[in-house]
């Protein structure tokens, strides 16, 4: 059987000799049978590569899905109501999200002694759930299924694609995302000689090596829409040596998502910033991430398809494109804001109340905390977008 570096390899001279780095990072990722993610021994979590914030505690998912409540509510609580997963990677955040939306609706005008709120039920019954998962890695829909009880699976329908849907383009509901967009496939760019310039993934002309090894080359840009990623003002500020990863496909993703609704709303939960910040960060190291056993390694042309690649997303860049498309941003800020939003900290006092009579309430907060602090951590590293789309919206 080939190897991925084989097959990668191939590509290359087929391309007469250099290909994009997105194309480089769509094979290493994507490929059917060799990608990372769709890798029959791929392991995400604390024996694997890396961890989700689903993964670190359901606090996360139950603040998603008190998010996700109050948009239903405010779109007048339509049934059905649908809420779209993209990318649900182990399946934890697809769990949580619908145990708590479950033990809201059955908490219909009582009190929540969670987050200190009522929380009526304005239709006072069970609503026509559903729940869409939207996953190209038949190795993850196993593992997600798994990850899922009996219940949530009854409700939760998969597809390999958003086009799929067979009623896509009508749909009432949000569709939420979470560390999707920083796996997208991304070009590298570099400021050289007064100009952007593209880095282009090549062979390495290594001697004695028993796989194919990739280094890089610089070239034109493949495509100039490039250029409109980044916002008019940086392009005067660049300075030669600069680098930097953007990719086509935020915005091809975006514009699915908007399509693929009616009405309703995008969450989008990711590391990254808003420009020219989430450039500035990395113009002068590059931005690529490699995860490797819960290690970050800085070369992506080693372990080709055993190690994870990201890059942060512009979320102004997304915030534009559902411009464009006739969504308004109604929300953005840090996921450490996000969770204080939705009683996160009313959770961690409870456990800190019960900490002194029980270790495991002190470790399970811990553990809550990762997600929250903001400095150099999760809730300060990743972004939460909501974008509107109203009903009469063009």
């Amino acid at each position: 059987m080939a190897t991925l570096q084989a097959i990668v390899s191939e590509k290359i001279i087929a391309a007469g000799g250099a290909i994009t780095f997105a194309d480089y990072m769509s094979e290493v990722l994507y490929h059917p049978t060799l990608g990372y993610y769709n890798r029959m021994d791929m392991t995400i979590g604390e024996r694997g590569d890396f961890y989700t914030s689903p993964m670190v505690h359901p606090i996360f998912g139950h603040c998603v899905a008190r998010q996700i409540r109050d948009i239903w509510k405010q779109m007048g609580s339509p049934d059905p109501f649908v809420i779209l997963e993209m990318g649900a990677g182990t399946g934890a955040l697809a769990r949580d999200l619908l145990d708590e939306w479950d033990r809201l609706q059955q908490l219909k005008d009582r009190h929540d002694p969670i987050i200190g709120q009522q929380q009526a039920n304005p239709v006072g019954k069970t609503i026509a759930l559903r729940y869409l998962i939207v996953e190209q890695s038949p190795i993850l829909r196993d593992k997600q299924a798994e990850t899922t009880s009996e219940i949530a699976r009854e409700r939760i329908e998969w597809y390999s694609t958003l086009q799929e849907i067979h009623d896509y383009g009508s749909l009432l509901g949000v569709i939420v995302s979470n560390e999707l967009f920083d796996a997208l496939p991304v070009h590298r760019l570099t400021f050289e000689n007064g100009r952007l310039q593209e880095r282009y993934v090549t062979l390495s002309d290594l001697p004695g090596e028993d796989e194919p090894s990739f280094a890089e080359v610089t070239g034109p840009l493949s495509d100039d829409g490039l250029v409109s990623i980044f916002p008019d003002e940086m392009l005067n500020l660049m300075e030669e040596g600069d680098r930097f990863e953007v990719s086509l496909q935020w915005g091809t993703v975006i514009r699915q998502m908007a399509a693929a609704l009616k009405e309703g709303s995008i969450i989008t939960i990711d590391y990254g910033d808003t420009a020219p910040e989430v450039y500035w960060t990395h113009a002068k190291k590059g931005g690529i991430r490699c995860c490797y056993k819960q290690a970050l390694v800085t070369d992506p042309y080693v372990r080709v398809g055993l190690q994870d690649l990201t890059a942060d997303a512009d979320f102004s860049y997304l915030q534009r494109t559902g411009e464009a498309v006739g969504f308004t941003t109604t929300w953005f800020s840090n996921q450490s804001e996000f969770l204080e939003k939705f009683g996160f900290l009313d959770k961690v006092t409870e456990l800190q109340r019960m900490a002194f009579k029980d270790l495991r309430a002190d470790f399970e907060m811990q553990r809550m905390l990762t997600l929250y602090l903001p400095q150099n951590g999760l809730g300060g590293l990743c972004k939460v977008l909501v974008q509107q789309k109203a009903a009469n919206a063009e």
